[in-house]
């Protein structure tokens, strides 16, 4: 599977997919471009999130940084580094985080928002 990735504009406080610019396989600017594609803004104050290669109940594709509903809790998407796998951190304080793969044979996640557009979920 290529990578797909979108991005968080922190200058602009715009969220869309990306053409990056990459240098040494580093990723140097971003174009980030609206949902129509038709208007994009160049960055480098920017935040990446990796597609996660799962889509919720409704068809919409999970990327980390997404805030999901399963059943009647609430969970932001991240990805662990030291275990190589998308998680899922509660957000009623409870310490423990699930795996997705964990869930992802059911679909019955719904994204509900993301870290970056709904400050309340951090």
């Amino acid at each position: 599977m290529i990578p797909k990735f979108r991005a968080w504009d922190k200058t602009h406080k715009k969220l869309g997919m990306i053409d990056a610019d990459m240098q040494d396989g580093l990723f140097q600017s971003v174009k980030i471009f609206d949902e129509d594609e038709d208007d994009w803004q160049e960055s480098e104050n920017f935040i990446l999130m990796q597609f996660t290669g799962l889509k919720d109940k409704n068809g919409t594709e999970i990327f980390e940084g997404d805030v999901v509903r399963l059943l009647d809790s609430l969970y932001t998407v991240f990805y662990d580094s030291e275990k190589g796998s998308y998680r899922l951190k509660p957000h009623d304080d409870r310490w423990v985080t699930d795996y997705m793969s964990n869930f992802s044979h059911g679909g019955n996640f719904e994204v509900v928002g993301n870290i970056c557009e709904r400050k309340e979920y951090l």
